[in-house]
């Protein structure tokens, strides 16, 4: 196990998390591929707008992986568009948030999560499989990851 202090590297944006917007019920689509090549963890924060008629369900997050940047988990990547429903099985599960939107004090999903770096390939990527009964609204999905290293 390494010693020393952890740090964190610099924030970046989530690649193509905008795949998100407008996405209807059902639909997932996968984005934001991130290298973990010497990094024990991996800091990661999604916001998901949420249809001001849904009344449940939920945003399920999956993580696919790679050894290469090439290869993917049933052969998902990232940095392709198009839904993936029939290939979620495979993946695997990384986070879930509630849909039920409120005026007032729930107009999106802020999605927190940190991966263990040793427990994943050196590449990885997420899809967000909507399951809001609803179609995502057409702007407002944000997010980014930053590294975590021992220093």
């Amino acid at each position: 196990m390494p010693t020393g202090d952890i740090t964190r590297g610099t924030r970046t944006a989530l690649a193509n998390i905008s795949r998100l917007q407008s996405n209807t019920n059902g639909v997932a689509e996968a984005f934001g591929e991130v290298q973990l090549s010497g990094a024990v963890g991996l800091s990661v924060h999604m916001v998901i707008p949420i249809n001001s008629s849904a009344t449940g369900g939920t945003y399920d997050v999956y993580v696919v992986e790679s050894q290469d940047g090439a290869e993917w988990t049933d052969n998902v990547d990232p940095n392709t568009s198009g839904d993936v429903a029939s290939k979620i099985a495979d993946m695997r599960p990384a986070w879930s948030a509630d849909t039920t939107y409120d005026a007032t004090h729930r107009t999106e999903a802020e999605i927190h999560f940190t991966l263990n770096g040793f427990d994943y390939a050196d590449y990885v990527g997420f899809v967000v499989d909507n399951n809001s009964g609803q179609t995502i609204p057409a702007s407002g999905a944000d997010g980014d990851s930053a590294t975590l290293k021992v220093s």
